[in-house]
């Protein structure tokens, strides 16, 4: 704490601080500087984040991009879907908001660079192969959402190839450049400074000695999400890291005459505060790809405890499980340890790996058929490079040596499952009745994926515990805030001046419910809403960052 902000030696000032330069920050950081601020960004690393590692997709409604490819949307039927998967994650306005604004915002993300095309993908997808670059990438059209919002390709995935996040942050970090932004980079923020009043004024660094940022970046560069086994290495990077930070000596004070803004994404890479969270997953870290970067370390939540900021949504979690592709897995039925289907198998990935996480000790299997599963390594085979790198590959080792079982009967295959037989049995007839009959499946899967299982039957591990499952995962609580401006919260409810949060950092739209784009949606709107908050504090602008 310091009594006067104007008694200190101050080694940077800027009218805004933004503390991670990812999606969120990038944002917040352009939003300021296009209204007139002086800026500092700083970042633990070298910026980029989750967003630069990510598939870069943005969800928006009713925008030039959808128009250019024929595709019908308006705001009130993305509001009414997004109200259906994020609940009560936020405000009805706040929902509104956010549509309204998505389709300005991506036209506002045109402009500083980032490149997008109305070419469809029309079909289910995690993600569009290269070519297509919007898509459904939710549960638009999954029966129970399409009976009450009409469903329309909300998923805008920058031009590029393969995970694009690198052009969405790129094109952004040249805007902020050209802009004016002052960028500072491998300099962990260790607090928040305030006055007397308990204002945020300022932060404190820790540069790291210019001889070791090298090697500094490059156990950075270790930490990649999509590469498989890459838990235990990365935990080593993170202790690497640590090491290397805590070896600085030098703190250097940051100014922020209007305030701060909190955008280090999530805690993944923290275990032991998600093992606070949740000692399931912190236990079975070591099967999971975490996604996002090594600056995911609760950095946000860590500084605005210091302050007595509260949180929100810890115990909330992405749980990604990809049923398909192949696509001929769509055509199995998924149960739990008692052999009880709990899921539409077609569900968006992150509903299907929250609903496997939910079930008893994390258990799950797909139970096909030997039709089904030949058609299956047939589409793993020949469906292209990038389809066999991400989805093929994958897929097959678990296949082989996943912990596969198979019988001649649904009753034998549940008791090499440790299932029971009976309610096995019974999920496998009701769901052959209702596929023969052409009825409604009973957990509401589409007709055209209900196949009946016939002969000899398969389960495949989908548990959380197998490694060659794949389960993607990444954190969705963070700091409270209010959700008019994102000025951070204390358990009171009442303000903390001079801080605000964006991104993962914060408590937001896809806390709740999270479907492709929403992230970085999320990110984009709160990083400028803060920004806009910020740009009306009483303290003079200045033109430039010192």
């Amino acid at each position: 704490m310091t009594d006067q902000a104007n008694g200190v030696v101050w080694h940077y000032e800027a009218d805004i601080v933004v503390v991670g330069f990812g999606g969120a920050g990038a944002a917040a950081a352009l939003e300021a500087v296009e209204g007139g601020a002086s800026v500092i960004a700083i970042d633990r690393f070298d910026g980029g984040g989750a967003t630069a590692m990510s598939g870069g997709v943005i969800y928006a409604g009713d925008t030039s991009i959808q128009k250019a490819a024929g595709v019908e949307d308006t705001i009130e039927e993305m509001a009414k879907y997004l109200a259906l998967e994020i609940g009560s994650a936020v405000s009805p306005e706040t929902i509104i908001r956010y549509c309204r604004e998505s389709g300005p915002t991506l036209d506002w993300l045109i402009g500083l660079g980032v490149p997008y095309s109305p070419i469809l993908y029309p079909e289910k997808t995690i993600y569009p192969p290269d070519g297509s670059f919007l898509y459904y990438s939710g549960n638009e059209k999954v029966p129970e959402f399409k009976k009450h919002a009409k469903p329309a390709a909300r998923g805008h995935r920058p031009v590029g190839p393969g995970m694009s996040g690198n052009v969405f942050y790129d094109a952004l970090k040249a805007a902020a450049t050209r802009r004016g932004v002052k960028l500072i980079t491998h300099s962990p923020v260790t607090r928040l400074i305030t006055d007397a009043q308990g204002r945020v004024v300022g932060v404190e660094i820790a540069p790291i000695a210019e001889a070791d940022r090298a090697r500094h970046a490059a156990i950075y560069n270790e930490v990649a999400p999509m590469k498989p086994f890459n838990s235990l290495p990365s935990e080593k990077a993170v202790r690497t890291a640590k090491k290397i930070e805590s070896a600085t000596v030098e703190r250097k004070l940051v100014r922020a005459r209007k305030g701060v803004v909190l955008s280090t994404g999530g805690f993944s890479y923290n275990v032991d505060m998600l093992g606070e969270q949740s000692p399931f997953f912190a236990g079975t870290v070591k099967t999971l790809m975490r996604m996002g970067s090594l600056g995911d370390d609760g950095s946000a939540v860590t500084l605005g405890r210091q302050v007595g900021a509260a949180t929100k949504g810890m115990t909330s979690f992405y749980v990604g499980r990809n049923v398909s592709p192949p696509p001929a897995f769509l055509q199995g039925i998924l149960v739990n340890a008692k052999g009880e289907r709990f899921i539409n198998e077609t569900a968006y990935v992150g509903a299907v790996g929250r609903a496997i996480g939910n079930q008893p000790d994390g258990v799950a299997w797909l139970v096909i058929d030997s039709g089904k599963r030949r058609e299956a390594v047939k589409q793993a085979l020949f469906g292209g490079w990038m389809f066999l790198k991400f989805y093929g590959v994958p897929a097959l080792l678990n296949i082989l040596f996943g912990g596969s079982k198979s019988a001649s009967s649904a009753g034998k295959l549940a008791k090499k499952c440790g299932m029971d037989p009976a309610a096995l049995q019974a999920s496998v007839d009701a769901y052959n009745a209702a596929a023969t009959a052409g009825q409604g499946d009973p957990v509401g899967k589409a007709s055209e994926y209900t196949k009946p299982l016939s002969g000899k039957l398969h389960a495949l591990n989908f548990s959380i515990t197998n490694l060659l499952a794949f389960t993607q995962f990444f954190t969705l609580g963070g700091l409270s805030v209010a959700e008019d401006d994102g000025a951070v919260l204390r358990t009171d409810g009442s303000r903390i001046e001079g801080l605000y949060a964006a991104g993962r950092s914060a408590y937001g739209l896809c806390s709740n419910g999270y479907i492709s784009g929403l992230s970085i949606g999320d990110c984009v709107f709160t990083g400028r809403r803060a920004a806009r908050s910020l740009l009306q504090k009483n303290a003079p602008l200045t033109q430039a960052a010192s």
